[in-house]
């Protein structure tokens, strides 16, 4: 029951991010680097995963029910960005739960990427993002005497 509890909370504060600037301010201050990946105010951001490895980064990112054509992908050393536009059909809705017209997200990366050599594709309404990392580290085995 705690563990319900507190995905409640969570989500409330997720909502009240998503609608009040003042209110992502606040949580801003609170969780400071943490902060960074949570989503946009204003308006239904994508869901992400982000998964490391020692070679690259992978994104993935929900994006169901757009064109490959209305996704605009944008890659920095440490950051990426997403932007997506949504067709919606006209007439009157008697129930509308999908997204608006538009959703972005921008997921801060804590290793700096080449930018140049990223791969994506969008199938089957997720973005994959595979970001190679600028510095490889592997480890090195040092045989001791």
């Amino acid at each position: 029951m705690r563990e319900d509890a507190e995905r409640m909370v969570g989500r409330a504060v997720m909502e009240s991010m998503k609608r009040s600037v003042q209110a992502r301010e606040v949580f801003k201050k609170m969780l400071g680097d943490v902060f960074e990946n949570l989503p946009e105010a204003g308006g239904e951001a994508p869901d992400v995963d982000v998964i490391d490895s020692p070679e690259e980064v992978v994104i993935f990112i929900d994006l169901p029910g757009t064109k490959k054509e209305l996704i605009d992908l944008g890659v920095t050393e440490d950051a990426v960005t997403v932007k997506a536009k949504f067709e919606r059909p006209s007439g009157t809705y008697l129930l509308r739960e999908r997204p608006e017209s538009e959703t972005s997200r921008r997921v801060k990366l804590h290793a700096e990427m080449k930018p140049e050599q990223v791969k994506a594709k969008y199938e089957d309404g997720v973005l994959v993002v595979h970001l190679p990392k600028l510095i490889v580290v592997k480890p090195h085995s040092i045989t001791v005497e």
